[in-house]
């Protein structure tokens, strides 16, 4: 048993056949080193990752070669890499504006689902509004 999220555990992905990074309702993913496993009761993660906003909806996890991308309420993709605690990409959904046009930052919308393709640095991120966009990481 992990013991570290305060709010529901909305996902759970192994990064390799050791770690595993787990994702919350209460703003923050854990990584857990499961080799130090010497008790059937883990309370202390190796590494917490705070920076993206996730308090009600579920916001997507997916992870590739040592990189997490998480969704976040403020309408933004989350990347971390499993050795730092804070994120070292992101990127915001904007959606544009059928009266003007323009571009506007949307806050109410949220990032719901992120999926890394197979042995590659490409991301594809949807949003609560139906959009879908296909981003690299350079």
């Amino acid at each position: 048993m992990f013991v570290g999220h305060e709010k529901t555990v909305s996902y759970v992905k192994f990064i390799d056949s050791t770690t595993l990074v787990s994702s919350s309702t209460d703003n923050t993913l854990k990584l857990w080193d499961l080799s130090e496993c010497q008790s059937h009761v883990v309370d202390c993660p190796v590494q917490s990752f705070t920076g993206h906003t996730n308090i009600k909806n579920f916001v997507g996890l997916s992870v590739s070669d040592g990189y997490i991308a998480t969704g976040s309420e403020t309408n933004e993709v989350f990347i971390y890499h499993k050795a730092f605690p804070m994120p070292t990409l992101s990127y915001r959904f904007n959606t544009i504006d059928p009266i003007s046009g323009d571009e506007v930052d949307d806050t109410e919308q949220f990032v719901s689902s992120v999926c890394w393709r197979n042995q590659s640095s490409t991301l594809v991120a949807a949003n609560s509004m139906g959009d879908i966009k296909l981003l690299e990481m350079v």
